[in-house]
């Protein structure tokens, strides 16, 4: 029973309301850049409440390798109702990319690039953890890397966290009375060593899972899986370069006081108007 209650209760954060937030966040800057109302706009509000009930009854899939779990519980909660979780998800994606589709041509800006990435993201590891949620599969791919790297690093490090700086580099302007970025190329950098590190990274601890690799355990003695992890950590090293040119980036364009001043007045007189800045 307690096993139950725990995974239940982290599927309703887990699986309900991180993918509601991504679902809402999508939404709300597909508007912003788009500046077209929402596709489907009545079709998204429904998938937003069909994915909230659907959390409530995906826990099993965390259980299916536990012997004491009744199998009809595997079998409805684990697997046919986790998959509708694909539907949902599957909703916001094609909601938000028509979206962007109905205002074409769009200039490619920096919280596009990001919320492109951020769908990608998610497009894959929303179907790595659905691949796992079967019986079958489950019987490999339980308590491996592939749980953790292809299904939850490849959501959460490239799915949300491209999407939340996508909404980062959308309000910065917001916040900063229309400053712009300094670097053009600064934001490029960011974008593509986060997506190739993140990417790269969840793939390659997926692999390790599907060799056999199970998380939080070590190998002492035993190179069978390093070169997996040799790959994962280079790739992981680029998300570290991303990080620091975006604060590089935020940092050279508005100054640490400016970025402080963000969320509180600081001292020393009334901050003085900023000039937007020219991209380079």
């Amino acid at each position: 029973l307690y096993k139950n209650i725990y995974w239940w209760g982290l599927d309703l954060i887990a699986d309900g309301l991180v993918l509601i937030y991504v679902a809402g966040t999508w939404y709300l800057l597909a508007t912003l850049i788009s500046g077209k109302e929402l596709y489907m706009r009545n079709v998204a509000r429904a998938a937003l409440l069909v994915e909230l009930i659907v959390s409530w009854n995906v826990w099993a899939h965390h259980l299916l390798s536990d012997q004491a779990q009744p199998n009809i519980m595997k079998i409805i909660s684990g697997e046919m109702v986790t998959a509708f979780e694909l539907v949902t998800m599957g909703i916001a994606i094609f909601i938000t990319l028509k979206t962007l589709w109905e205002a074409r041509p769009l200039k490619m800006t920096p919280p596009l690039k990001f919320l492109l990435g951020g769908i990608l993201g998610f497009s894959l590891g929303v179907p790595a953890g659905i691949i796992q949620a079967d019986l079958g599969m489950n019987r490999i791919l339980h308590n491996t890397q592939w749980v953790i790297g292809a299904h939850g690093h490849m959501q959460l490090l490239v799915g949300l966290g491209m999407t939340l700086f996508a909404a980062l580099y959308a309000l910065f302007p917001m916040l900063t009375n229309n400053l712009q970025l300094k670097s053009k190329a600064l934001t490029n950098i960011h974008f593509w060593t986060h997506l190739i590190g993140g990417v790269g990274m969840a793939m390659a601890m997926g692999f390790a899972g599907m060799d056999g690799m199970l998380r939080r355990a070590v190998y002492p003695g035993d190179n069978t899986f390093q070169p997996h992890m040799i790959v994962a950590a280079f790739f992981g090293s680029l998300l570290i370069v991303a990080y620091l040119a975006m604060m590089l980036n935020i940092i050279s364009s508005i100054g640490i006081r400016g970025l402080i001043e963000i969320f509180i007045k600081l001292p020393g007189g009334e901050r003085r108007e900023t000039k937007p800045a020219v991209q380079t």
